[in-house]
């Protein structure tokens, strides 16, 4: 479509290129790499985000088309990767190459097979749906809840504050722990 697009309006190579690495890159892989919980069910551990965001920068970085000035002062995950970079730009232009045009057909129906494959074999897991539930509300809301929790006095009557205090230790510690 870019191409159609580019040659249809006489675009500039370069601009078509970036076209195509912002939207193929850095909107649609970038964030699941960075974030594989996004789409997949899984709890990913605190310790392995910042692997996965070097992982996520080396990855937008080797779809640029320009070579970012490395020195002393630059940070580790830059350092880390720097002489793979090159390499890797090599592998970008024969990769749009290979791409094929998919119809919209086409893309539904993969998707719908994608969709069935993964409810037959995937697992629920109930562990990593509770820690998302306590990342979204707990751990951004605690003391409010804790707070509405101790005023109600049904909840108050069995101390359920004090054990959802319990429950967000036990989160804190697991988190760290990980």
């Amino acid at each position: 479509m870019l191409d159609r697009l580019g040659k249809t309006y006489g675009v500039e190579q370069d601009v078509l290129q970036s076209w195509k690495n912002e939207c193929y890159a850095t909107r649609v892989w970038a964030p699941l790499i960075g974030k594989p919980d996004i789409l997949f069910d899984v709890s990913v551990p605190a310790y392995v985000g910042p692997c996965m965001d070097i992982l996520r920068q080396v990855f937008v970085e080797s779809f640029t088309q320009t070579a970012h000035k490395v020195n002393k002062e630059s940070p580790p995950q830059k350092l880390l990767f720097h002489k793979d970079i090159p390499r890797y730009r090599k592998l970008i232009d024969p990769f749009f190459i290979r791409l094929e045009p998919v119809t919209d057909k086409e893309f539904w129906s993969e998707m719908d097979e994608i969709s069935d494959k993964q409810k037959s074999e995937l697992r629920f897991s109930r562990q990593s749906a509770l820690h998302q539930l306590y990342n979204l509300y707990i751990g951004k809301y605690k003391s409010q809840i804790i707070n509405d929790l101790e005023d109600i006095e049904e909840a108050s009557n069995i101390k359920l504050a004090s054990k959802l205090e319990e429950v967000i230790k036990l989160m804190e510690e697991t988190s760290t722990t990980c």
